[in-house]
């Protein structure tokens, strides 16, 4: 099996996280819907569910640099398959990360 991204390639599609600095969850999710979202110049919201292996550290780490707030990514990993253990998980770490790391002035 292989992600969306390869899909994109296939279509000749620009990636969107590269070119435009949109959070895209095509590295991380199941090929199968032909990438509709990114050829609309959407990212993906991880539809056909997590690839086998997903690198969702690094996918998380990347839209921080890219200046996404963690609430945002956070929401992005919960939203159709928000309950598969890699977006799952990924979401209550980066969550659990953003919760600890603001501390309030005393």
């Amino acid at each position: 099996t292989y992600s969306v991204c390869v899909e994109c390639k296939r279509r000749g599609s620009t990636c969107i996280t590269v070119a435009e600095g949109v959070p895209c969850l095509g590295p991380v999710t199941h090929a199968g819907c032909g990438a509709i979202c990114p050829a609309y110049r959407r990212g993906c919201y991880g539809c056909y569910g997590p690839t086998e292996a997903p690198n969702m550290d690094a996918l998380g780490h990347r839209f921080l640099a890219m200046g996404a707030a963690p609430a945002e990514i956070v929401r992005l990993f919960r939203t159709f398959n928000g309950y598969a253990d890699a977006f799952r998980l990924a979401g209550d770490k980066l969550e659990e990360t953003a919760r600890t790391s603001v501390q309030p002035r005393g």
